[in-house]
This record gives C-alpha cells, structure tokens and sequence, in this order.
C-alpha cells in the first residue's frame, strides 16, 4: 500500500504542479496585457502635453528639458526624410552634347569630321 500511497502523492505533485504552470501563464498574459494598457495610458499623456507644447504651451522646467529631445528627434527625422527626397529625386545629368555640335561637314567634299578638325581626313583641304 505505501507504493501505492507514493504513486498517488507524486501524482497529486503532478497535477499541482501542472495547474500552478496553466495559471501561471493565464496570471502571466494578464500582466503583460494590462502592462500594454498602462503603455497606452501614459503613450496618451505624453501625447496630450506634446500637443500643449507643439499649441505654444509652456510648462514647468523639467518638462521643457524633455521636450527637447522630442524637438531634437524631430529635427533629425525631418533632416533623414529631406535626404530619403534628394535621393528619390534623380540628379540631373552632364548634357550629353548633340551631335551637329561635335561634328562638320567639309564644304570641299562633304565628308563628317569632328567639330575640331583642322583638315579634311578625306580631301586633305584646310577647314575654315
């Protein structure tokens, strides 16, 4: 009987120990639930004294401190956006030079030379 006795009581453990796990994780995700509620609450209040100071609202010192920093990553998001905009924005590139103005005619033959040729490669004639 007392094997038996051992068995039920590890059993028992068991079962305990298997409920305390499951109730554990429920207790768990209720605080991680209610952590994420309490996130939004104070997201809320910081938002609502932004919107004070963004309307030209002055508050106490410390506040103003921090609020800097806001400003300051404003400033540093507005700065990254400007250069997401000159990159999108494609550079405009050296003009390409049309070809009447890289090249002649020689008016003794007619054939194609290059704009600063001084002779003719064909006839041989000076170029004016």
């Amino acid at each position: 009987m007392a094997f038996l006795d051992k068995i039920n009581d590890f059993a028992k453990t068991a079962t305990e120990k298997t409920n305390n796990a499951i109730e554990i994780t429920k207790l768990s995700a209720k605080v991680e639930s209610e952590q994420r509620n309490l996130n939004d609450i104070i997201r809320k209040i910081g938002e609502y004294y932004v919107a004070k100071i963004d309307s030209g609202e002055v508050l106490d010192e410390e506040v103003m401190k921090i609020f800097e920093g806001v400003s300051d990553k404003r400033k540093a998001i507005a700065e990254m956006r400007a250069e997401i905009e000159s990159l999108k924005t494609p550079k405009t590139s050296p003009e390409i030079p049309k070809a009447e103005d890289s090249v002649k005619f020689c008016p003794f033959c007619g054939k194609q030379l290059d704009v600063s040729a001084k002779f003719c490669l064909n006839c041989g004639k000076q170029q004016p």
